[in-house]
């Protein structure tokens, strides 16, 4: 093998290593108090056995490119955010109460991975590395914004021995699974990914009776 080709050889098994790296990302809907999907679950719900056996269905070793196996598939999802405001009228008379209230005003995607399946930082917008979106033809990767939050001023009146509760609750998408990257046969990547896309948010008004 001549001095070039041991080059090349030698460039593309330190490409493997380098982009091989243990990735984990905290995604901000982790935080939410719950979500609530049709079918399937959260990529951080996954359980070991789970990936035992959705890697199964990923390692059959290729020359190049991804191997993909969905768990969800744009799969409709709600969600409770966080309480806003909350407050307890003690008190026999009606009483109005200011709430400020800060909403999501557009659609957004947040992603999320484990493994070894890393990010594309290079754009407007963060992708996963090696084309992962094209593979899962993600229509709405281009679509992604910037969160943009409006805040509200509501004045919402509560009776006497009540209490009034102000939810932040949305609806949304999410598509998630497990995937292996080859490069000249040799795994590269491995790991599971999510695109958590948000539809809508807006606040739920509760008013219960208090003893």
């Amino acid at each position: 093998m001549n001095k070039k080709i041991w080059v090349l050889v030698l460039f593309l098994f330190f490409l493997v290593i380098i982009d091989n790296q243990e990735v984990s990302a905290a995604s901000e809907y982790n935080g939410y108090s719950e979500v609530m999907l049709q079918e399937g679950k959260l990529l951080a719900n996954f359980t070991d056995s789970e990936y035992e056996e959705y890697y199964e269905e990923v390692e059959k070793t290729k020359f190049w490119g991804w191997n993909v196996y969905l768990v969800c598939d744009n799969t409709p999802l709600t969600y409770i955010a966080r309480t806003a405001y909350e407050t307890i009228n003690m008190g026999e008379e009606e009483i109005t109460y200011e709430v400020d209230v800060t909403c999501e005003e557009e659609s957004r995607t947040v992603l999320d991975a484990s493994g070894s399946i890393g990010y594309d930082l290079s754009g407007k917008t963060k992708t996963f590395k090696h084309d992962l979106d094209a593979k899962i033809s993600l229509g709405y990767k281009h679509e992604e914004t910037e969160s943009i939050k409006k805040t509200e001023k509501l004045k919402i009146p509560v009776e006497g021995k009540t209490k009034l509760l102000v939810t932040i609750v949305g609806e949304g998408v999410v598509t998630n699974g497990v995937a292996c990257y080859y490069m000249f046969w040799l795994q590269n990547m491995k790991g599971g990914f999510e695109y958590f896309t948000i539809t809508n948010e807006y606040q739920k008004i509760e008013k219960v009776p208090y003893e």
